[in-house]
Formats: C-alpha cells, sequence, structure tokens
C-alpha cells in the first residue's frame, strides 16, 4: 500500500498531507486535553515538564536519524549494485572485441538483449515491487550461452575472456542485490519502534500546558510536522526503486551501453 502510494501521489504533496493530518490531529488533541485536563490551561509544572520533553525529544530525535541514515545508505548501495551490474556489462562488451569471431558476436548480442529487457521489462516490475517476477531473466542465461561459443586460443584472447567472465560473475552478484533490495520497506520492529516513540514524544508534548491554546498547540504541532516529514522520506527512501526517487535505468542507458538502446530504437 505504502509503495502504490509512493508511486501515485508525489512525494511533496504526501509531505504536505502528512503535516496537515498530524496538526490536525495535534490540534484536536491539545482541545481535549484542556478540557478534561484543566491544569494544563495554567501551565501546570510546565517548567518542570518542558526540560523533560526537551531530553525526551533529543532521545527520540537521535533514534529517528540513525534510522534514516541507515536506510539512506541502503538506498546508495542500491544505487551502486545498479552502477556495479551496469559497469561489469560493460566491461564484458570491451572485452568481447578480443574474443574471436562468432563468439564475439553472439556476447555483444546478448548482453545487448539482456541490458534492453532489464530496462523495458524489469524496471517497470521493480518499480511495482515484484521483484519474484524478474528473479530468473532468461535474457542472463543467454549472456551465459553466448559465452560457451567463445572459444580463446592465444594467451590475449584468453586474459580478455577470463576476465569478462569475472565481470559477468560480478554482474551476477549485483543483479541479485538489485532484486534484493527491490523487496524494500522496514522491519515491522524498527516501524513499531518508531511509531510508538512517536507517540509517546507527541503525547508528553500535549501535556506541556500554556494559558495560551496556540502557544499551547506549537509545541506538539512542530514536533509532529518535524516526524511526519521525517517518515515520509524514510518510506521514501525505505522502497529505493519506487516514488519520485526511484533509481532509474540510466546505467544501463548510457557509455557502452548506450549502444543497445539505439538498436533497438
Amino acid at each position: 500500500m505504502l509503495r502504490d502510494l509512493l508511486n501515485t501521489v508525489p512525494v511533496t504533496l504526501i509531505m504536505v498531507l502528512a503535516v496537515l493530518l498530524t496538526v490536525s490531529g495535534a490540534a484536536l488533541a491539545v482541545w481535549l486535553t484542556r478540557r478534561l485536563v484543566p491544569v494544563t490551561r495554567d501551565g501546570f509544572h510546565a517548567e518542570v515538564s518542558a526540560p523533560m520533553l526537551g531530553v525526551v525529544g533529543a532521545v527520540f530525535g537521535l533514534l529517528l536519524a540513525f534510522v534514516i541514515v541507515i536506510a539512506y545508505q541502503n538506498y546508495l548501495d542500491a544505487n551502486g549494485n545498479v552502477d556495479r551490474e551496469a559497469d561489469s556489462l560493460a566491461s564484458i562488451v570491451r572485452d568481447s572485441a578480443a574474443f574471436p569471431e562468432p563468439g564475439a558476436s553472439n556476447v555483444r548480442q546478448a548482453v545487448g538483449l539482456y541490458v534492453n529487457s532489464v530496462v523495458a521489462e524489469e524496471w517497470p516490475q521493480l518499480r511495482d515491487g515484484h521483484s519474484h517476477d524478474v528473479s530468473n531473466n532468461a535474457g542472463l542465461g543467454g549472456v551465459y550461452d553466448a559465452f560457451r561459443t567463445v572459444g580463446p586460443k592465444t594467451a590475449v584472447e584468453t586474459t580478455f575472456y577470463n576476465d569478462a567472465v569475472r565481470q559477468l560473475n560480478d554482474a551476477l552478484d549485483a543483479r541479485r542485490n538489485r532484486i534484493q533490495t527491490a523487496i524494500g520497506g522496514l522491519p515491522v520492529e524498527i516501524a513499531l519502534l518508531i511509531l510508538f516513540s512517536s507517540f509517546v514524544v507527541i503525547s508528553y508534548a500535549v501535556f506541556v500546558g500554556s494559558p495560551s491554546f496556540w502557544f499551547h498547540l506549537l509545541g506538539p504541532a512542530a514536533i509532529g510536522s518535524i516526524i511526519a516529514v521525517s517518515l515520509v522520506v524514510l518510506v521514501d527512501l525505505g522502497y529505493p526503486f519506487s516514488g519520485d526517487f526511484a533509481i532509474s535505468p540510466d546505467s544501463f542507458q548510457s557509455g557502452t551501453l548506450a549502444q543497445f538502446q539505439h538498436d533497438t530504437g
């Protein structure tokens, strides 16, 4: 559901809606608290509870920042896997120039078919989270089959062939990681921890009263807005191939691999 929302609604609009809902909820909570707990309208013990709120908020902020940094690092790793897979395939194409024919042509053709299947077929499925549908791409098997048609004879051909085989194994490893990261999402335990912590911090802020309703609302509304925006960013980073900041297949469409896009265009 979250992935579909990211793919359908611009992330900036999601942030705005999240902030509006949070502020509205905070306003309702403050209004009810001032009616049910009248002492909050007098700023009861605010001189003690306000500093404590700062401590609680700081601890929660460290927790949320840590989780976001980890999610961002995972996003960068996913992008790195895409670049590594494309770079390995480009190296295979360059190495194939030293292969004897017809093996060289077979390898380049197989790589081209695989690259186009990744861009045209796999990427839309990754965006929708259907990673299991692309786990057995026949195009990569075609590259392996093409390698079997190469019969290196000279020392130079053998050297380039061995390097190309290594690059093919690297591409397979990067592809496996790419598909795995496309699943996305947060571990349930981490999601529950963040949601519970958010509830505690905002609830605490609601009970830090003030004679002024608007000043009373300022604390929980500000904290809730920051949390709302942070959670949207966290969710977006958690699905690296979905949403406005989805990883693109540009690495498969540039440099050495760009020739295959031109061939099919």
